[in-house]
């Protein structure tokens, strides 16, 4: 472990502070922090820098740049920021006077979860953070808890606003813009008309995932110049300026799909061009076999979300969500033995709900069964101060129609198509 005593050049304070290197290789950027974190670190440049330098910064993480070598009161007129990237989380400044060093401070999260490490430092546009660590708080007793191994990259997934929104969402409710930035809406253009046909997920700049029968006649594909994608969306039936509308390139349904049993039941589109990340449109993450180590508990809660039939036996205008967990295979079975039997009888599937009117519907198909999971494992700390991402569990495939109609059983149990049994198909595509 490193330590430095204070200095008066560096205006160190307090207890000695810990030392690390946030660039592999590069000894002259040098990273300053207290154990816990709760005032953020100092990033000092030990350059020689000119007047109207300019610098930028990209974190893996929301944060907070300041100015200053002093955490506890960050103030300085050394720079002026050019760019506040908040969605990519890229901070830009420009030098007012030539420094033999500057110093930075990064706010974010802290202990015991995971800061912001550096991504990338860029001097008058030239790089000289080759190789960043995205380890070192973890190698001094900081109290930091590291990610766990198998997570993915940390823009999936992840709300830009609303984020004390968590998973504890009471069911049936309407959403606000921003509060499922990965949900899609498809339409089928008929010529005449336009139509609202299905929901989808968007998990890539180019990708959305939905299912099977939504996109297909007769189990062969539809041709997407008759398809659609809107981004960004919560209102049905009113244009906003939060949206992106895009037409499909192609159409990809899983081989073995079967539309009278519904197996294999998922499907991925290929957009015409890329979705724009920002506060209104952003990716959900794949699911992976490692997130289960990271709930709390055995049952998996998870969130879908759409414009499907309400209480009304009508499309719903806004965008409303409901809350489910995973329910056995046995329980649904239970519920209407020959429906559930039939339809479960394939391994790939899953039935979900609370038989309490709680449950997907008509125009709910195709969208996504989502699980918050928290980036650490510490359970100590209130849901909503916690950080995680959002995962896609499965795709809403079928649910039980009431007698003598077409319309859903508001208490019978939701069956999805299971996303984690399709990885590596959907990882084909994902390039």
């Amino acid at each position: 472990m490193k330590q430095v005593n204070n200095t008066q050049s560096h205006a160190h304070r307090g207890p000695p502070l810990l030392v690390e290197h946030p660039c592999k290789g590069d000894r002259h950027i040098v990273a300053y922090f207290r154990i816990g974190l709760e005032k953020g670190y100092r990033i000092t440049l030990e350059k020689d820098l000119e007047v109207a330098t300019e610098i930028k910064v990209k974190l893996d993480s929301g944060a907070t740049i300041l100015f200053g070598n002093d955490t506890d009161n960050p103030a300085s007129d050394d720079a002026r920021f050019t760019e506040r990237d908040l969605i990519n989380n890229i901070f830009g400044f420009v030098l007012r006077k030539p420094a033999t060093y500057f110093t930075f401070i990064v706010k974010g999260r802290h202990a015991p979860e995971h800061p912001p490490y550096i991504l990338s430092i860029k001097i008058n546009g030239e790089e000289v953070c080759f190789d960043p660590d995205r380890t070192f708080f973890g190698k001094q007793d900081t109290a930091i808890k590291e990610f766990w191994p198998e997570a993915p990259n940390k823009f999936c997934g992840r709300r830009r606003i609303n984020r004390e929104h968590t998973e504890l969402i009471v069911s049936g409710t309407p959403t606000k813009i921003g509060d499922w930035p990965w949900h899609a809406a498809l339409f089928r253009n008929n010529r005449l008309s336009i139509k609202y046909i299905c929901g989808g997920t968007l998990i890539s700049k180019f990708l959305v995932l939905t299912a099977a029968h939504c996109v297909t006649i007769n189990e062969v594909p539809v041709n997407p110049e008759t398809l659609g994608v809107v981004l960004g969306k919560t209102s049905l039936i009113t244009n906003e300026i939060t949206s992106q509308e895009r037409t499909i390139f192609q159409v990809i349904v899983h081989d073995n799909f079967n539309k009278k049993t519904l197996d294999d039941d998922i499907a991925v589109l290929k957009l015409s061009a890329e979705a724009i990340f920002n506060n209104y449109v952003q990716p959900a993450c794949l699911w992976l076999d490692a997130v289960y180590d990271q709930l709390d508990s055995y049952e998996v809660t998870g969130t879908v979300v759409g414009w499907g039939i309400d209480q009304t036996d009508s499309l719903a205008n806004n965008l409303h969500e409901a809350t489910m967990p995973i329910a056995s295979k046995l329980t649904c079975i239970l519920y209407d033995p020959i429906f559930y039997s039939n339809i479960l009888a394939n391994d790939k599937k899953f039935c979900a709900g609370l038989n309490n009117g709680t449950a997907a519907c008509n125009g709910d198909s195709g969208g996504g069964f989502v699980v918050f999971v928290t980036d650490t494992r510490d359970s100590y700390y209130r849901i909503e101060y916690k950080t995680g991402a959002w995962y896609v569990r499965g795709i809403v495939s079928v649910t039980l129609a009431r007698k003598d109609t077409s319309i859903c059983e508001p208490n019978a149990y939701t069956v999805f198509t299971d996303v984690a049994k399709y990885k590596n198909w959907i990882n084909n595509y994902m390039n």
